[in-house]
This record gives structure tokens, C-alpha cells and sequence, in this order.
């Protein structure tokens, strides 16, 4: 599994957008069996989290399973 930290941008029911530091978007799906649910996403817009997650390959989002805001 790989670790990333940014800020969300964008959420639209279980899905997001995270920048990061150095302006690299990345596309992100909720896991169904991930440490949140979509309706706790909206909380998270604008604040920097980390997000554990692995890629999909033969899809432009990856998959998230943990997310954290950090400090």
C-alpha cells in the first residue's frame, strides 16, 4: 500500500481529489471497506490529509482506504 499527503480539493459523493505540495492532482475512490464513509468526505475539503491507497490499474483513480487529516 502506498502513503501520500495533501489537501482535498474536490469531493463528489465517494470520490475526491487530493493536491499536492508540489501541485501533482490525483484521483481517489472510497474503498468499500475504508476507515470512512462518503458522507464524512465534505469534512475533509480544504484540509490537508494522508491517504493510504493502491492504484487501479485500467482506472484514472486510485483506491483509498485510510484517510487521516493531519495537524
Amino acid at each position: 500500500m502506498r502513503t501520500i499527503v495533501g489537501t482535498i480539493c474536490i469531493v463528489q459523493e465517494s470520490r475526491f481529489r487530493l493536491l499536492t505540495a508540489v501541485g501533482r492532482g490525483l484521483h481517489f475512490v472510497l474503498a468499500h471497506n475504508a476507515n470512512l464513509e462518503p458522507q464524512d468526505l465534505p469534512a475533509l475539503a480544504h484540509r490537508q490529509v494522508r491517504v493510504d491507497y493502491e492504484p487501479a490499474p485500467g482506472l484514472r483513480a486510485h483506491i483509498a482506504h485510510v484517510l487521516e487529516a493531519t495537524p
